[in-house]
């Protein structure tokens, strides 16, 4: 039995390194070879490979390292997935690991150049049979394997095979028939074909495709759920035009923050539909953003937001740049989702949106947070900064100062001061916040900044050079703000500290 979960002993090692030399077939390529022998330990065996079946096992005696290969097209696939297989566990020792690698490759792509004519490439579709069948670690090497083989394939070939496995689709299927190894078998190859080539495949194809894979998703007792997941990673923006994109989403939401515990399985579902989430919201921000936001807004039900809330807090620990751009549009629905009129809908997500403010505060230096007023403070990328009130979830009003992207805000400590800066215009503006008299008759405009008008109450300049292009990432790092006094404000931007009075 291979493990994955840590590098393999010294006597681990040594029975890897046995079994390698046994599937390996030096005489093939004198670097590969040279590799083998020199760094990874194994030495010619002259032992023989058999092959089993249910029926019969078979030892096959080769004169030349390439009729190995030469016998048929599952026996290649049987010994290139050993190999592999045993390669993946011993590059677990680090210092092993690029020569594994190396090895790997050369046994995955380099076969039929070296072996010519007579070369029988691996099954595919055996191969696939394999990521059902076998243990994690040889699910990953035949998963590896069958990728590569399907990229070999000439489209006259995919298309073939398609046809051969399509009629099998789950959606296509009795109720009985659904879950069967067939039908799964079908949904793996003509899936990942679809992902790797698409453009070879009918609508009608792409279709069954889509419909199958969303049967697995939304089906909790479903067994295969695990490749649903790992096909809306591969391919959602083909299959996101044939279904419901929002409801796939939506699944994917639920079982990505699922606390339940359930039965431990091989397939561990929930930190692989976080990774297919950061997936999609990677390559399709625009869909998963809006789904994000109606989520939080318009939920079926509390515990829908809740869970859509934890998404966005492992949003921002994990792909913020993807948020960045987004904030706005986030923390309004965030405010709207603590409306006071709500109480129940309050009260169920008042932690989780707490927990979201704290860590969008924390992690952008464009929004900023003041606990005593209730007030929470947006930058836009256009250079406005939004104004709400958390305690009746409301705007109050926008700043418009900026002619360029912002870079930072900062409330004072008493929360009558809020401080805007751009990096891009290389100045700091300070405006009046508290609460006025004058609020009172002009809701929706913001407090008079002491000179009759609209602009800031002070424009402050500064000049850091080359800082001022500083980039996005790097002012999330950089960048930031602290009130050594009441109404004195030190802004640090890398190594240089400027200091103002507001």
């Amino acid at each position: 039995a291979l493990s994955s979960s840590s590098a393999p002993s010294n006597a681990t090692l040594s029975q890897l390194r046995a079994v390698l030399s046994v599937l390996l077939t030096p005489g093939l390529s004198p670097d590969i070879d040279e590799i083998c022998e020199t760094r990874l330990g194994t030495s010619p065996s002259p032992s023989t490979v058999g092959f089993a079946s249910a029926l019969a096992t078979t030892i096959y005696h080769h004169d030349h390292p390439s009729h190995a290969w030469s016998i048929s097209a599952k026996v290649s696939a049987d010994r290139v997935l050993a190999i592999v297989s045993v390669l993946r566990t011993l590059s677990l020792t680090e210092e092993l690991s690029h020569d594994c690698q190396t090895v790997i490759t050369f046994y995955s792509t380099s076969l039929a150049h070296v072996v010519g004519a007579s070369y029988q490439a691996p099954d595919v579709a055996y191969l696939a049979t394999q990521w059902f069948d076998s243990s994690n670690d040889v699910r990953q090497a035949a998963k590896s394997l069958f990728d590569a083989g399907i990229v070999r394939l000439s489209d006259e070939e995919c298309i073939a095979l398609v046809d051969a496995w399509q009629h099998h689709l789950p959606c296509l299927q009795p109720s009985i028939e659904k879950e069967s190894a067939k039908s799964s078998l079908a949904l793996f190859i003509c899936g990942y074909m679809a992902a790797e080539k698409y453009s070879l495949l009918s609508t009608s194809s792409l279709i069954d495709i889509s419909k199958s894979i969303a049967l697995y998703l939304h089906d909790e007792s479903s067994a295969h759920r695990s490749l649903a997941i790992d096909l809306c990673a591969r391919g959602f923006q083909i299959w996101q035009h044939y279904i419901d994109a929002m409801a796939v989403l939506r699944a994917l939401y639920t079982l990505a923050t699922n606390s339940r515990k359930e039965t431990i399985s091989a397939q561990n579902i929930g930190p692989q539909a976080r990774l297919a989430v950061l997936q999609i919201a990677s390559s399709n921000t625009p869909l998963f953003m809006t789904t994000l936001t109606l989520d939080i807004l318009n939920p079926k039900t509390l515990d829908q937001r809740k869970s859509v809330m934890q998404l966005v807090a492992f949003m921002i620990r994990k792909r913020p740049l993807i948020l960045y751009p987004n904030l706005p549009r986030l923390m309004e629905a965030v405010v709207k989702s603590l409306d006071p009129n709500s109480t129940a809908s309050r009260d169920a997500v008042l932690d989780s949106a707490t927990e979201i403010i704290g860590h969008v505060v924390k992690t952008f230096p464009t929004v900023d947070f003041h606990m005593a007023t209730q007030r929470l403070a947006v930058g836009t990328s256009e250079g406005a900064f939004i104004m709400y009130d958390l305690k009746t979830a409301t705007q109050l009003y926008v700043l418009e100062g900026h002619k360029r992207r912002p870079a930072a805000c900062t409330f004072s400590p008493d929360g009558r001061r809020l401080v805007t800066m751009s990096l891009e215009e290389g100045v700091v503006l300070v405006w009046k916040v508290g609460s006025s008299f004058t609020s009172f008759f002009n809701p929706g405009a913001p407090p008079r900044q002491g000179h009759g008008g609209s602009s800031p109450f002070k424009t402050l300049n500064f000049n850091v050079g080359d800082e001022a292009n500083m980039t996005i990432t790097g002012t999330l790092e950089w960048v930031k703000f602290e009130w050594p006094a009441e109404r004195t404000v030190r802004l640090h931007i890398r190594e240089s500290v400027l200091t103002f009075s507001t």
